[in-house]
């Protein structure tokens, strides 16, 4: 990649950034429309603030939200890489799920679900630990977590290779999987990374493949007045690979 190619790429998230803050600011971190709307964000947390437009205006990862939607109301969302709370945060505000437990391996991230729980009106329906790991099993065993009314969101850079395996799935059986797959990230063949994953789950469960799609704008007047350089950099998710999630479903 030439120099003039790193600089122009190094722009676009730059404004990407730029825009988002401004919206975020606009609305006062309140989410203006979707299945979260009216949920608060604090905006401060380990996660980029270049994906705070698409969060105001509900656009964020839009297929997984409207699919783990379409599983709701629900008991218990257990988040593997929580992040900032997004999930569990909008769906226990929602009245989507009833208690959400989230694992995130930085302080940072686990202070932004403490205050944007407690923003929301929700903090006493929420778990936050620290890393989830080889001792995972452990923590769920202790958690009581209602195996067929619960939906697990993974979404951990590359971790889910080999922290979702056989023993895991078994322990959660009937629990319904939604996992972020980046086997791009990794060293390996990454076809084979993928195979393995899904060869975990047993025959009682029925595997397929999320693939992200392009977010739709119309309707939404902030972005329809946009240019229309701006208005692509918004509705993009800024990934360098199409999101593809692995989702796995009790039979």
């Amino acid at each position: 990649m030439s120099v003039l190619d790193n600089l122009t790429r190094a722009a676009s998230k730059y404004r990407r950034k730029v825009l988002s803050k401004e919206i975020f600011a606009k609305y006062g971190g309140v989410v203006q429309r979707g299945p979260f709307e009216g949920m608060e964000l604090n905006g401060i947390a380990n996660t980029s603030q270049a994906a705070h437009g698409l969060k105001i205006f509900g656009l964020y990862e839009e297929p997984v939200t409207n699919l783990m939607l379409e599983w709701c109301p629900t008991d218990t969302l257990i988040d593997i890489g929580a992040a900032d709370g997004y999930y569990p945060v909008g769906m226990l505000k929602k009245g989507h799920v009833k208690r959400g437990i989230c694992f995130e391996m930085t302080e940072a991230g686990r202070t932004a679900i403490k205050n944007n729980a407690e923003l929301n009106g929700v903090g006493d329906q929420i778990e936050i630990l620290g890393k989830a790991d080889a001792n995972l099993p452990q923590a769920l065993e202790k958690l009581n977590v209602p195996k067929d009314q619960t939906v697990i969101l993974c979404d951990i850079e590359g971790a889910e290779f080999s922290l979702i395996d056989r023993k895991l799935i078994e322990q959660l059986s009937g629990a319904k999987f939604v996992i972020e797959l980046h086997e791009q990230f990794l060293d390996g063949d990454p076809e084979k990374l993928r195979r393995d994953l899904i060869a975990q789950f047993p025959d009682s469960y029925q595997t397929s493949i999320l693939v992200d799609t392009p977010r739709s704008w119309s309707g939404i007047p902030d972005l329809e007045a946009m240019h229309d350089i701006d208005r692509a950099l918004i509705v993009s998710e800024g990934r360098k690979f199409i999101g593809e999630w692995l989702v796995a479903t009790p039979s």
